[in-house]
């Protein structure tokens, strides 16, 4: 279970071989094992990387994220600021090939499948308790941005462990009737004329769907994007979602409408119309105290006369430095490179009381000057300005992330959390392997500047040949048996994907046999 980091980060001592290649397999390190030493193992794989276990009362916390395409830079950016700030995430979906889950059905259906059989899995083998808590995450479009102790916090402010799930502003699939449903109206609702059973003396057409979830926040109607609860109930709503799925035809946020307002009650059911938790970027309007994402987005502090800032928070530019100097109030001198002098960004508190970035790569291993401050990143992300609310997780869902906002955020994020050698990466769930981040997530050598190009180099393409050649987890594969909904796709043929990429479409080729999550 990998689930908490402890302050401090691991000794690489503990890390013999765990990451060596980039990844590592859990069933080469242990072999057949009963479902008690499989929990045991957990707790000292956990103390091994680093990390203490995360919990709510006697539960654990599990973060769950859906992703068809490795690398990505928005799956980066999520784990590696939960490997910062207290978690790592368990991706699902990485046996599938880049696009899968538009090849599938009316998206984004795949995921709530997925995670349901997955969830289903490990809570059957023991890696996960069915009173545990559970985050299920989009991984390309969601970030993390306070400690998973300050999410978990803020949910149990519900009674009773209720499934939470997130809210936005846009009332979708349904047909929009008046504005305040919302702006954004793709032209993929549902046909106005349907009529759907909510039970025996009670149906509700298409267009009366936008009315009938009660007004109680900015954020009113339900995203499936984010969620959370105890496994159990996560999966009674996984079955009622997807059983909604395969026999109404609708696609699983519809779908999870349709569970809301069937079910709502029985099944303890809240919607975060405040964004206390979670927040919706679409339809955006100055939610926040400080806006997505300028270098000031985590904001800034000082430390002490001749003080090192605390692991990880250095401002590692010239930019950084500046703008915290300008937050802060103090005049900004600018850049020198000073060998053996203090760290990074810096604020000499004598008569020049100004603010410099060292850009020399070797500083004083301690602070050498006693009149100097170091300025640092607080991490401390912006509250919601309307609700007053500390949203730990954002969402950039619909065409929020078609505009610049999304590339700011992934590259604030990339600021205050990428780092290397520090065992920061993911658990890939599909293959029961932890993949280290250091090499997949180095976008060093092109500028991000949009949600849908991330170009591929040439070392990538090889790591990819050897990692679509990776089995499946057999014991996964054993549990889901022989017939799958996740393998039926409707609108396409996996093997056509990125056809019209040469070089890629190859890398994606190795393994193809038995490649997927169904019957080798």
């Amino acid at each position: 279970r990998l689930d908490i980091r402890a302050p401090g980060g691991p000794p690489e001592s503990a890390l013999p071989k765990l990451l060596a290649g980039s990844r590592w397999r859990e069933g080469e390190a242990r072999g057949p094992m009963s479902r008690r030493r499989r929990g045991t193992f957990g707790r000292a794989l956990a103390k091994a990387l680093g990390l203490a276990v995360a919990q709510a009362g006697a539960r654990e916390v599990h973060l769950y994220a859906f992703s068809d395409t490795i690398p990505h830079p928005g799956l980066c950016a999520l784990a590696e600021s939960a490997n910062e700030l207290g978690g790592v995430v368990r991706v699902i979906g990485l046996s599938k090939r880049p696009g899968y889950i538009l090849i599938h059905s009316h998206s984004p259906t795949l995921k709530f499948l997925m995670l349901q059989e997955v969830l289903e899995y490990e809570v059957s083998t023991g890696r996960i308790r069915e009173d545990d808590l559970v985050i299920f995450a989009d991984g390309h479009d969601t970030l993390l941005q306070r400690p998973l102790a300050e999410l978990v916090a803020a949910y149990e402010r519900w009674p009773g462990s209720p499934y939470l799930i997130s809210g936005e502003r846009n009332c979708w699939p349904w047909p929009h009737t008046h504005e305040s449903h919302g702006r954004w109206d793709p032209g993929m609702a549902v046909d106005p004329n349907t009529t759907f059973r909510m039970h025996r003396w009670l149906q509700l057409s298409a267009v009366e769907f936008c009315r009938a979830i009660p007004d109680r926040g900015p954020y009113r109607y339900p995203n499936i994007g984010l969620s959370m609860g105890p496994a159990w109930r996560m999966l009674e709503v996984l079955r009622r979602n997807n059983r909604i799925v395969l026999e109404e035809d609708v696609n699983d946020q519809g779908a999870m409408w349709l569970v809301i307002l069937r079910h709502a009650e029985e099944l303890e059911i809240e919607i975060d119309q405040r964004g206390e938790v979670f927040l919706s970027m679409l339809q955006y309007e100055g939610d926040l105290e400080r806006e997505p994402c300028g270098e000031d987005y985590f904001a800034f502090e000082a430390t002490g006369l001749q003080e090192y800032c605390p692991e990880g928070r250095d401002l590692e530019d010239e930019a950084s430095c500046k703008a915290a100097a300008l937050r802060l109030g103090l005049h900004w001198a600018g850049a020198f490179e000073g060998p053996g002098d203090h760290r990074r960004c810096l604020h000499a508190a004598d008569a020049r009381d100004a603010a410099y970035f060292n850009g020399a790569t070797e500083a004083a291993t301690g602070p050498p000057n006693p009149s100097y401050r170091s300025l640092c990143s607080a991490r401390a992300a912006p509250r919601n300005a309307i609700t007053g609310a500390a949203p730990a997780m954002l969402h950039f869902n619909g065409p929020s992330h078609e505009d610049e906002a999304w590339p700011s955020c992934y590259h604030a994020w990339t600021r205050e959390f990428r780092a290397v050698d520090k065992s920061h990466g993911f658990f890939d769930v599909d293959h029961n392997i932890f993949l280290s981040s250091d090499f997949l997530c180095d976008y060093s050598f092109y500028r991000i500047r949009d949600f849908h190009a991330h170009p591929l180099h040439g070392g990538m393409l090889e790591y990819l040949k050897d990692f679509y050649q990776l089995p499946v987890d057999p014991r996964l594969l054993a549990f889901r048996g022989n017939v799958s909904a996740i393998d039926a796709t409707r609108l396409g043929r996996e093997d056509d994907l990125h056809a019209s990429s040469p070089h890629l479409h190859a890398a994606l080729s190795a393994g193809a046999t038995g490649r997927s999550l169904g019957v080798e």
